[in-house]
Parts: structure tokens; C-alpha cells; sequence
């Protein structure tokens, strides 16, 4: 079972949910999600991420010596503690941007990041390496609530297409929200390079540590 780290403090068991039942619905991955504390905003700058790490750090250490576990995911972009909790469990500890990142490598030589901040994540981009092409998102979304809009994913459609214009031959989502609009789901009808979505990327991870079959 994979225990789900989710940075975004909420109540909402639907919200708290979406990733472990995406993980389900898709590749019957079996999880068990919680989140940190006193961050009802989540992560959104350095000083927030600082506030996390420690927190994150005691949930892993929680979940890996408590829930039965076989190992843990961080699902955020910027892979929050990842060092520190690898540090602090014996268990095998993933992070959603480097998974991204390692399942775009896979499948495309010129990575097109899309997210929502201003700079792409450190630690996706470190990873990706010489793959890393460029890192664009709109204007017009820069929240997690922006994601909701009614023009939305038209909105993100035109980033993509600019993005594969300027030479992009897959794209990586550098935020989780994509994956709760099913982001993914609209631009494959769209467009013709892969889609690398944050939550399935971590999905896909777990099974290769089990060794479970693919899809």
C-alpha cells in the first residue's frame, strides 16, 4: 500500500482523496492518504515550504512506523522534504515532480514543463537535465482556483500548443491540480506528443518499486 503525503491541510474528504482515487481508478493502485497540518493554503513560496518540511518529515515517519505502508509518495510538484524523509524512513520515498520528471525522460527528449508558478520546480528541473526544454504557464492562472474557470484548459491549451511549436516533444504538468480538472484527458484530444500527469507519474512509480504489472 502506498501511504499518500498530501501538503494541502484540509477536512475535505473529496479534496484529500482525489490522487489515491485517481491512482485506484487508473491503475488500481491501493493507497492511504494524509496531510500535513495548519496549511490550509498548502505550499506556495519558499517561506510555507520551509514551515512544511518538518511536518511532512513526522507524517512519513508516522505513516512508515504505523499504516502498514511499503513506501510513501510526497504528491507535490516541488517534491517538498523529499531528502529529509528519505533520510528519516527506510522506506522507499517518492516525490511527484521527480517522478514526473524520470516518466517524461522515458518517453521524450525535449521536456515542455507547464505549471502555474513563475519558475519551474527545482528539483523536476535538476532531474530532467539535458532534457529540459523550457517551463511556461498563462497569466491567466496562477492559483489553484484559477484551474476552475470556465476557458481554463483552452487557456492551457494554448500554452501546450505554443510550447510544442517551439519544439517540445512531451509535456510535463508541474502542478497536481491538472490532474484534479483531468487536465490530461483534454489536451490527448488536442494534441499528438505525450502528456506526463503528476499523479499518475507517481502511480506509476509504486508499481515499478512492487514490481506490479503496468495499467
Amino acid at each position: 500500500m502506498l501511504g499518500i503525503i498530501r501538503v494541502l491541510t484540509t477536512d475535505n474528504h473529496e479534496v484529500l482523496q482525489e490522487h489515491g482515487n485517481r491512482m485506484k481508478s487508473i491503475f488500481q493502485v491501493d493507497s492511504l492518504t494524509k496531510c500535513i497540518q495548519d496549511q490550509p493554503h498548502g505550499i506556495y513560496n519558499k517561506e510555507t515550504e520551509e514551515i512544511a518540511i518538518p511536518k511532512i518529515v513526522a507524517l512519513a515517519k508516522q505513516m512508515a512506523e504505523e499504516d502498514g505502508v511499503d513506501a510513501i509518495t510526497i504528491s507535490c510538484a516541488a517534491d517538498p522534504a523529499l531528502e529529509e524523509s528519505r533520510v528519516a524512513v527506510s522506506l522507499p520515498v517518492l516525490g511527484a515532480g521527480v517522478c514526473g520528471a524520470h516518466a517524461a525522460s522515458m518517453v521524450g527528449q525535449r521536456v515542455g514543463i507547464i505549471g502555474i508558478t513563475e519558475e519551474p520546480p527545482i528539483r523536476m528541473k535538476e532531474e530532467l537535465s539535458e532534457k529540459f526544454h523550457s517551463f511556461s504557464y498563462s497569466p491567466k492562472i496562477r492559483k489553484t482556483t484559477d484551474l476552475f474557470s470556465t476557458d481554463a484548459k483552452e487557456e492551457l491549451l494554448n500554452v501546450v500548443n505554443n510550447v510544442i511549436q517551439s519544439g517540445a516533444d512531451v509535456i510535463l504538468f508541474a502542478c497536481t491540480g491538472f490532474s484534479t480538472i483531468r487536465l490530461k484527458d483534454y489536451l490527448v484530444q488536442h494534441i499528438d506528443v505525450p502528456v506526463i500527469d503528476l499523479v499518475e507519474a507517481q502511480a506509476i512509480a509504486y508499481q515499478l518499486i512492487n514490481g506490479e504489472k503496468l495499467g
